[in-house]
């Protein structure tokens, strides 16, 4: 499979530079990711579980709108 140029560019390794250097020039923002990473695993489980919370309360309102 040939990839289109732009992606071929970005995934070459001859460039000298890391991945996240890659990354950003490629204009993909890194800061969430950095920001996860400051987190310990506990700490990034409760994010996730808070966020399930939430999704769920969403479903739930969404279903008493539509009922």
């Amino acid at each position: 499979m040939e990839l289109p140029a732009e992606l071929e560019r970005f995934w070459r390794t001859d460039d000298g530079l890391t991945a996240c250097e890659r990354a950003a020039a490629y204009g993909i923002d890194l800061s969430l990711l950095e920001e996860n990473l400051r987190l310990s695993p506990a700490e990034r489980l409760r994010q996730n579980d808070a966020a399930l919370e939430l999704v769920d309360e969403l479903r739930e309102g969404l279903n008493r709108a539509r009922s």
